[in-house]
């Protein structure tokens, strides 16, 4: 890469950080980003995971040292995902992504309806009485959309993590971001088995999103639940209209 590509790769990673650490999203800024580079969309999905795995252990350890992180019940969260991330990593060349885009649009857009009209509902920390029964299988299948394409797994996180467990923002956010980490270590490793790794790129990738990780962890500890929910409902609407664009072609 040349200085201006390299300066620029890191710039849309501190951009992408930040969304993937306070709410979600910056994959759907990335990914394109990477394929404009001159990446495959299959080398460009798994290059991403660099910088992803890089910005979850700033963003795990941030909001590990403000104390709203929970690490036994991040790993408790994380092995469903974990598997369900293998699966989806092996079988991401062969999948269809179409009809999956279009229906992951239509859930966040559904999200992004109730974080504007029902705050109370992410602003208030619950205790939920899920069976383990009930969460295993939810979170194993975002795995499996995590190990796929990575791209808006952060809004699908935020929802079970809020609904199904019952935490606000904050704390939901810490634990998105733990169970992103542990996913992305093994997915990350299948790609590289496979040689879709682009190094150079996703290391300047990285540098920007550990910078934009570093930010939204402490914005989101700084300044709460109501503007990670103005943020996150922002870039909920934005990704679900791009989602759908690129599911038909658009």
């Amino acid at each position: 890469m040349d200085f201006i590509t390299l300066i620029l790769t890191m710039l849309v990673g501190v951009v992408a950080g930040f969304l993937n650490t306070i709410a979600g999203g910056g994959s759907l800024l990335t990914l394109p980003f990477l394929v404009f580079l001159g990446l495959e969309a299959s080398v460009a999905n798994a290059t991403n995971r660099v910088a992803i795995l890089l910005q979850n252990v700033v963003g795990t350890l941030r909001f590990r040292r403000k104390g709203v992180l929970d690490l036994k019940e991040a790993m408790f969260l994380a092995f469903p995902a974990l598997l369900g991330a293998v699966l989806g990593t092996y079988v991401v060349i062969n999948i269809e992504e179409r009809f999956l885009k279009l229906v992951i649009a239509a859930v966040i857009s559904i999200m992004a309806f109730l974080l504007v009209f029902k705050p109370k509902m992410w602003e208030t920390q619950k205790e939920k009485h899920f069976p383990i029964w009930a969460k295993v299988p939810i979170f194993f299948l975002i795995g499996v959309y995590g190990g796929f394409i990575q791209a808006g797994v952060g809004f699908i996180l935020i929802w079970a993590l809020v609904g199904v467990v019952g935490k606000d923002l904050v704390r939901a956010n810490a634990l998105k971001v733990a169970i992103v980490l542990a996913y992305t270590t093994v997915s990350l490793a299948l790609f590289m088995s496979k040689g879709m790794v682009d190094f150079a790129i996703g290391f300047s990738l990285a540098a920007g999103n550990m910078c934009g990780a570093y930010i939204g962890a402490w914005f989101a500890v700084s300044k709460g639940n109501r503007w990670i929910r103005y943020i996150l409902a922002a870039a909920v609407f934005v990704s679900a209209i791009r989602m759908a664009m690129g599911a038909l072609g658009a």
